[in-house]
């Protein structure tokens, strides 16, 4: 059955890395093979063929309720409950699952999500409402070291994305009745400085956690602190098995009733964290918790014994069944390598039954916790691109203040607070205090220490061997030998040699509708505008920009280039200043004039545009440069139009191998003449796909085209990477090489 198991998830898992899935038909036969498998007792065999019909079976049921391509972006009435726990606030994002979609009854559930900018009313979950929406397919930017935003909407079944539009159709159909929602409201309502972190402890819900809660909670490996899962429904269930016990024992002592205590106390220990996960949402980290204690109490129960390994698998494959699309987000990945480490610790070195000592628990606390960070090292800085040197010491201190102390005190205010709003106040003030002194605490560890290192993007592939060093060196000595693990680090330690490479990097950055260009050799960079800012506070340059020059690995601008002050091309202009150090600004309103001249990592830079006096609109102020080797040109003209491209074709030599496309690929640019002028064997559209001006147009594609051109957009690549090296140009994009599996088409 192990055997049988392991295969399972082994297939399971491996689906999620092929580009396409089986043809639907195919999937009845397979199935009956692995029946024929099981028969033959080919366990393993007939366990790899289940697994891949099972995600097969499930990725053809996401993919079945497709946005009809007449539909994108246009206005549809839709009607459906509200699933996302609201706060108050004027332009909220939720998650809707729709009954109805143009007055048509769904045959399934399908999932969207919105944003609603001034609502008209306030949303709460549970509510179902009819609304006026333009919607669009899930997509996402793609760029190094930035976050995939539509592999996360796969895996939480969302089918399309959108805004609400103002319109009379807009109508609350029925309020909601969310136990949860009433909860969060009398929350909202406490006098208290941390509502974010003791609403995260409480309940699990973190959407009053601010960026630099998150930063923090990043660099000090805490974030399993903050989601309801093991480690808070252990502390509940021993809490309630406790009280059970404490209060019913005499009880049933006195009557001598036939009836077994430690039973009744694992059941109500059960429906206690039921309900418990049940307040915080049923999310999947404290379900995958629920479920494996549920697991524990039926074994304890049923007198049965298994083996640790055959409950980790029995788990494992319970999640896929139930929650499939789980194996494409972090936090399963997190959590099983977690219970495999506790697994390994607790093999390496079993606990022995001597009694309870402070001494021993201590022991135990630190080794594990020492084990965990060490073994979930090369996971955590594959997906977050940074090791924190603070996390265990933070740990060691912060798992027993906050289950021992601060969990139980926040419970207890919650209960309360739900009878008599004064008291709860009370407790939760004391709660705030707690949680004060905790974060002073971690403040001042991260002042002594530097809490985190950011690493560049490295290979999958090479963080593999470090995480198979890491367990071949746990191993006692003389059942493996030794020298072979540290043999495995050397994938690490070559990716710090110095390259001998003399190639330069373009990166045209998948920003959205906007332009961002970064320009590197030899670990030096430049960076040619910032990508646009954003109504709700954020921008393209803290969340792409500077996630993509830390992958790279670039710590310092030696330029900072603004072709223009629109948004779409400065809007992240300060976000980059604060985030990154900028030796040299250029602005089209400073030194960025024609004439300018610089050499700079044996590249030739050279400003063609804005003339000094010239004044006119934003896009034909724009920056024009020219970046040379000697064989290969980039150039980069902002967002210039036909007017000022011609004053341009009679004045410069405008030859390049690699043009960015003026305004985005917009008819009011890239002349025929320009084009002729510039002869680019690549040229790019940096944009939004789907984006509401319908940039590229068309004519602009088709006129490139005409000329032998190869035409590339953002939208539809991800970032785009070009690689110049002896006169030879290399270009991939992310979405091809990086991003090609089939959730991802």
């Amino acid at each position: 059955m192990d055997g049988w198991l392991f295969s399972f998830m082994t297939a399971s898992a491996l689906m999620l890395l092929f580009p396409a899935l089986p043809v639907a038909w195919s999937l009845p036969v397979l199935l009956l093979g692995a029946f024929w498998l099981a028969y033959q007792r080919h366990w393993v065999l007939s366990g790899l063929l289940t697994g891949v019909v099972w995600m097969a079976s499930v990725g053809h049921w996401q993919l079945a309720w497709q946005l009809p391509n007449d539909k994108i972006r246009q206005v549809a009435i839709i009607e459906g409950q509200v699933e996302t726990l609201l706060q108050a606030e004027s332009s909220p994002r939720f998650t809707l699952r729709l009954t109805k979609f143009d007055e048509q009854s769904l045959w399934r559930s399908v999932r969207v999500r919105l944003s609603w900018r001034d609502a008209d009313w306030h949303l709460e979950q549970d509510q179902v409402v009819r609304l006026a929406v333009r919607l669009r397919p899930p997509h996402s930017m793609l760029n190094m070291g930035g976050f995939n935003y539509q592999q996360w909407l796969f895996a939480s079944g969302i089918r399309a994305t959108g805004y609400v539009t103002k319109a009379p159709q807009n109508k609350l159909l029925a309020e909601g009745n969310s136990v949860r929602q009433w909860w969060l409201s009398r929350f909202a309502e406490l006098d208290i400085e941390h509502r974010g972190w003791l609403a995260a402890l409480s309940m699990g819900y973190r959407g009053w956690l601010e960026a630099d809660d998150w930063s923090m909670v990043q660099r000090t490996g805490i974030a399993h602190l903050i989601a309801i899962s093991g480690l808070h429904l252990g502390m509940v269930s021993a809490f309630i098995y406790a009280l059970v016990a404490l209060l019913l024992g005499p009880v049933l002592g006195r009557v001598r009733q036939r009836m077994n205590l430690h039973k009744l106390a694992l059941v109500t220990a059960l429906l206690a964290t039921l309900g418990y996960a049940a307040l915080a949402g049923f999310s999947l980290p404290t379900l995958r918790a629920w479920l494996m204690l549920a697991l524990f109490v039926m074994l304890l129960n049923s007198n049965l014994h298994w083996r640790p390994r055959r409950i980790l698998l029995v788990c494992l494959a319970l999640f896929v069944l139930l929650f499939p699309l789980s194996l494409l987000t972090v936090s399963f990945w997190l959590s099983f390598s977690a219970v495999l480490i506790l697994y390994l610790v607790f093999w390496r070195w079993p606990t022995r039954g001597r009694g309870w000592a402070i001494g021993a628990a201590l022991s135990v606390m630190l080794r594990v916790q020492l084990a965990l960070s060490l073994l979930m090292l090369p996971l955590v800085a594959w997906q977050f691109g940074l090791v924190s040197w603070v996390s265990p010491l933070v740990n060691l201190f912060a798992v027993p203040f906050v289950t021992l102390l601060l969990l139980p005190l926040c419970l207890v205010a919650l209960l309360i607070l739900g009878l008599h709003s004064e008291a709860g106040q009370w407790l939760f003030a004391l709660a705030d205090k707690l949680v004060d002194l905790g974060l002073s605490a971690v403040a001042w560890l991260e002042a002594q220490l530097q809490s985190a290192v950011l690493l560049p993007a490295i290979s999958a592939w090479v963080w593999l061997s470090v995480a198979l060093a890491a367990i071949w060196l746990f191993m006692p000595r003389g059942l493996v030998p030794r020298s072979l693990g540290w043999l495995l680090l050397l994938p690490l330690v070559s990716t710090w040699l110095p390259s001998r490479s003399d190639a330069w990097h373009i990166e045209v950055l998948d920003i959205g509708q906007g332009l961002a260009v970064v320009v590197h050799r030899h670990g030096r960079a430049l960076l040619y505008d910032t990508g646009p800012a954003y109504y709700s506070g954020s921008s393209a340059a803290s969340a792409h920009v500077l996630p993509a020059l830390r992958a790279l690995g670039i710590r310092q601008l030696d330029w900072l280039f603004i072709s223009h002050q629109d948004n779409d091309h400065a809007g992240g202009q300060a976000d980059i200043l604060e985030g990154v150090a900028v030796l040299q600004l250029m602005t089209n309103l400073g030194r960025c004039q024609a004439g300018w001249q610089q050499k700079w990592q044996e590249l030739d830079l050279q400003v063609l545009w804005p003339q000094l006096g010239e004044y006119s609109s934003q896009n034909n102020q724009s920056c024009v440069l020219k970046i040379s080797d000697g064989q290969n040109i980039l150039l980069l003209p902002g967002d210039i139009e036909k007017k000022v491209e011609s004053r341009l074709v009679a004045t410069e030599d405008l030859r390049a191998q690699i043009l960015v496309a003026p305004h985005h690929g917009s008819a009011t640019s890239s002349s025929t003449d320009f084009i002729h002028a510039v002869r680019p064997e690549h040229v790019v559209f940096s944009q939004a796909r789907f984006n509401r001006w319908g940039f590229p147009r068309p004519e602009v594609v088709t006129a490139y085209q005409a000329a032998g051109v190869i035409t590339h957009d953002t939208g539809s690549s991800g970032q785009l990477r070009f690689k110049i090296e002896a006169g030879q140009i290399q270009v991939q994009g992310l979405r091809a090489t990086r991003y090609n599996q089939w959730f991802m088409q």
